[in-house]
């Protein structure tokens, strides 16, 4: 089976996918993260799935209120390498920065959300406690390692938006002090059609 991974260092996110031939997106030097901001960042659009026997479509609305600040990154990571998952995310759900909602299901508190600056524009990442029986390929009680869903928007310096989620996902910390977020399937979901509010 592929599984998308994702790199989180304390400061960005780097993509790669465990599959041959595939490209290893690396961090420049011209990135940096970015604090809160003034005011709070909406974005609806299209979720579509891929993967099993079919694929459909589902819309969403992410909310953010404040981001996670360096700092706090830094320290998460530490307690998920000194910890692990199950710590980590005591200590990440008490901290509340936005919410995302999924269809016609009830609102998930967003309890981490980073942006980094490239570029080419902002990389957003969030966490958000997952759905039970939310974004799985398979059943079985191995499902429940994957407890969280997690949300990446590239918003360009033209406006334009595109992205992908994690339906359900892991967060294990690796030697170099980075996490990796590991899909719970094949593929994780394409985020499309993305207009961004803000209020």
């Amino acid at each position: 089976m592929i599984r998308k991974i994702t790199t989180l260092t304390s400061l960005l996110l780097v993509l790669l996918l465990v599959a041959p031939a595939n490209v290893v997106l690396q961090p420049t030097g011209a990135q940096r993260t970015s604090q809160g901001r003034p005011g709070k960042e909406v974005y609806r659009g299209t979720i579509v799935y891929i993967g099993g026997p079919s694929t459909f479509t589902d819309f969403f609305t992410l909310t953010i209120d404040s981001y996670t600040p360096d700092a706090e990154v830094r320290r998460l990571t530490e307690i998920l390498g000194r910890e692990g998952q199950d710590d980590f995310w005591k200590t990440v759900t008490k901290e509340k920065r936005g919410s995302i909602q999924i269809g016609s299901r009830l609102a998930r508190d967003i309890n981490a959300v980073w942006v980094t600056n490239t570029d080419e524009g902002r990389k957003i990442s969030a966490l958000a406690e997952r759905w039970l029986g939310f974004g799985e390929l398979r059943r079985g009680s191995r499902s429940l390692d994957y407890p969280f869903t997690y949300i990446e928007l590239f918003v360009q310096q033209d406006g334009d938006v595109e992205g992908t989620l994690f339906p359900a996902a892991r967060l294990r910390s690796k030697r170099d002090n980075t996490i990796e977020v590991e899909n719970f399937g094949i593929y994780p979901a394409r985020l499309t059609n993305i207009k961004k509010k803000r209020r």
